[in-house]
């Protein structure tokens, strides 16, 4: 109990310190890069900059390339205005091209990640604190899509904002006009200056362009290299509350079980059901923010794919719930995927693994001062009536680093709670040359709500992530006793030593063709047991990879394996690897298209042993826009294996197509089937923006049993259903 009472206390200390209570940035500002110009009107959106305001507000046109030639201007002029209006800042964007008729627009829906198009983006750090920032990008159709930032590789894309941008396209080029409430953003009262960055992606040429941070081994992401914004004081305090109540009805189909031949029983009656809930978001100050949700419903949230397991370790599964998704970044703690101290998918399971109501949420997060805090609750109703929380805490530390501590608890009522703790720390450097050195790492301890034994998790990593080479070592120890109640841990009882050697050389003298080579001098990922032993191991060499200047990739691996089963498992439907010792050796190649092209193509196939026996995989997909409403892409993977017992071929299908109107309204019918499973599926919504906030959703889901020896009755699907619900959204 020790370990935990330790890590707790340092998330409480961290929390109620009051030694920076009154600090609210982290790096000192010296200068202004850009004055915003103020204006007492507001503008309407239209993509035309008809306002005279727009004639006053001086421009941003010092663009430089990223890639493909870094640090040189931009070959197309980009013009960025900003303006401070009484609703929010509104930025106009003057992208002129040069060949404007092949200006690439193929997208419309709402998060689509736009990069087939012609795109721009910008990030905002409110706090200018080079830690926190929201990502806005749109493309020449208006499309939205945005995002909060992690770090300066990754940033939680599930982050919906309340925004706008309408676009117009000329024989000059494309232009767009932004405008991001106050509300949406957060900043520290008072305060004058905000960090910004902005960055434009021409495809047809593979070009990026950025204001600030331009070189390779900097982007977006990287906050330090932020322009500063000023004349931003005298902002809005933020509303006292916003919300968005719903309302929702669900007719359901008789849930069905076919029999192989001809029959079926019935597992559930078909029913009528309707909801209504509130989702509440109120500042605490204005960088802290409360969120409490009433009878949350995630019928528009997008449905898990399909995947073929052939290994003996659990799959994960990305959360896709919206009240969860939305500042998940903040609860990251361990090694994605892998050895995660919380996974939020565990709250709203029962213990066979079926959902359960959660009538009540509440989750609290933001800044104060130097430290970052989050915290999160839910109540679960029904037979197992849970209580879940996780509380988080990250103090600053030397520029981008931090040190942090977290905390998780979930009780059933009747039962002791499982309690688990830990801190991290994670401090990236600059060194010589601009390039990017990270180390990180974490202890965390957990305890059963049996009161078993205490098993903790050990980790540490040096990471080397730059344009020339990406460098990585790590390890790991995950002790027997490790059972985070909240999280996901993938193995336990092992230590794991894992690592990266990519060496990414550029042609000396540009190449019209060739943009950078890629070789992974080794790859690798081994596991033995705490006790001793070799349990599995992966390791992989890459002799050849390069990047065209296109955008085309392609690549050749040759991947080493071994695994050793101490029980059996069952691979496939009368497939089962026995206990022993295995080695295998396997060939693969890669291609992946270009986004910029219009049909867009990218497969994988690999070839070798695979156990005691042999396997064949290839993976492929096809993309197919027509600008600007159409999208259609299908994708799939089989995989014919050999052993010495059984012979099967496992294979997955997946069709997507989406049909935009506009940016405000569109559709997605989703469609898949596995022959593991043995279930082909359908979902289908429509998302109908009536106004920034407010939505309505329409979504319809169902599954069909397949492998019967009778003919599918495609009319009379083994579940089904009708949802619509109404999102109405408004500020007091």
């Amino acid at each position: 109990m020790l370990p935990l009472r330790f890590a707790f206390a340092a998330a409480v200390g961290l929390l109620t310190s009051t030694t920076v209570a009154r600090a609210q940035r982290s790096v000192q500002v010296n200068g202004v890069d850009h004055r915003v110009y103020r204006t007492s009107r507001n503008i309407t959106l239209d993509g035309r900059f008809s306002e005279p305001d727009w004639a006053q507000a001086d421009s941003i046109t010092d663009f430089r390339q990223k890639d493909p030639v870094e640090g040189a201007p931009s070959t197309e002029r980009t013009v960025v205005r900003l303006l401070a209006t009484p609703d929010g800042l509104a930025i106009g964007w003057s992208l002129y091209d040069s060949d404007a008729r092949n200006i690439v627009r193929s997208q419309v829906r709402r998060d689509a990640e736009l990069r087939s198009d012609d795109y721009v983006s910008m990030g905002i750090d409110g706090l200018h604190d080079r830690r926190s920032a929201f990502y806005f990008r749109t493309n020449a159709n208006g499309a939205l899509w945005d995002g909060e930032h992690v770090d300066v590789e990754t940033g939680n894309e599930s982050w919906d904002g309340v925004w706008d941008v309408r676009t117009s396209i000329t024989s000059e080029g494309w232009f767009a006009e932004m405008l991001i409430p106050w509300a949406t953003l957060r900043y520290a009262e008072g305060d004058s200056v905000m960090g910004m960055n902005f960055r434009r992606f021409m495809p047809r040429k593979n070009e990026e362009t950025l204001w600030r941070a331009w070189r390779r081994t900097e982007g977006l992401r990287f906050l330090e290299k932020e322009g500063i914004i000023g004349n931003l004081d005298g902002l809005p305090r933020r509303p006292r509350i916003e919300a968005r109540p719903y309302v929702s009805g669900e007719s359901r189909l008789a849930e069905r079980r076919f029999f192989s031949v001809r029959g079926d029983t019935l597992l559930s009656p078909s029913l009528l059901d309707g909801g209504i809930g509130l989702d509440l978001k109120a500042p605490i100050t204005n960088t802290i923010t409360a969120d409490i949700t009433i009878n949350p419903d995630f019928a528009q949230a997008e449905v898990d794919r399909q995947i073929v397991n052939l290994t003996r370790f659990p799959l994960f599964f990305p959360e896709q719930r919206p009240f969860f998704t939305e500042g998940s970044a903040i609860f990251d703690f361990g090694r994605p995927r892998e050895t995660q101290m919380f996974y939020s998918r565990r709250v709203g399971l029962g213990a066979n693994g079926n959902p359960v109501t959660i009538p009540f949420g509440v989750r609290m997060q933001g800044r104060a001062g130097s430290r970052q805090v989050g915290f999160l609750a839910a109540r679960t109703a029904g037979d197992e009536k849970t209580t879940n929380a996780v509380l988080r805490v990250r103090q600053d530390l030397l520029g981008r680093g931090f040190i942090g501590a977290m905390g998780t608890f979930a009780g059933e009522t009747g039962r002791p709670a499982s309690t688990t703790g830990g801190i991290d720390f994670s401090l990236p450097y600059i060194v010589q040359g601009g390039q990017n050195l990270v180390f990180l790492g974490n202890a965390a301890w957990s305890r059963d709500s049996a009161g078993g034994q205490v098993g903790g998790h050990y980790r540490f990593v040096i990471d080397y992530p730059n344009d020339n080479a990406d460098l990585v070592v790590r390890f790991d120890r995950i002790e027997a006793g490790y059972d985070p109640a909240l999280g996901f841990v993938a193995q336990r009882g092992i230590h794991r030593l894992g690592g990266n050697m990519q060496i990414t050389p550029r042609p000396k003298q540009r190449s019209r063709y060739i943009r950078r080579y890629e070789f992974n001098l080794l790859s690798y990922d081994v596991v033995w047991g705490i006790e001793g032993g070799l349990d599995n191991a992966s390791f992989g060499v890459k002799p050849f990879g390069s990047q065209f200047q296109n955008g085309d990739r392609v690549e050749a691996f040759v991947r080493r394996r071994f695994d050793a089963p101490d029980r059996a498992f069952s691979l496939f439907t009368d497939a089962t690897v026995t206990p022993g010792q295995y080695w295998w050796t396997r060939s693969e190649v890669q291609y992946q298209g270009a986004e910029a092209r219009a049909v867009r193509a990218t497969f994988s196939a690999s070839s070798g042993n695979f156990y005691n026996g042999r396997s064949n995989d290839l993976s492929a997909s096809l993309r197919v826009r027509n600008a600007p409403h159409v999208l259609l892409s299908i994708d799939g993977q089989v995989s014919d294996v050999s052993l010495p017992n059984a012979r099967f071929t496992a294979n997955t299908v997946r069709l997507r197509a989406d049909y935009a109107f506009n940016p405000q309204l569109n559709t997605t019918v989703f469609a898949q089937w596995d022959n593991q499973s043995e279930r082909a599926s359908t979902n289908a919504r429509l998302r109908w923006t009536l106004k920034p906030g407010s939505d309505l959703y329409v979504v319809w889901n169902s599954g069909w049993q397949t492998g019967l020896e009778r003919p599918i009755v495609w009319t009379r699907p083994s579940r089904g259903g009708l949802v619509a619900k109404y999102v109405y959204f408004f500020r007091a």
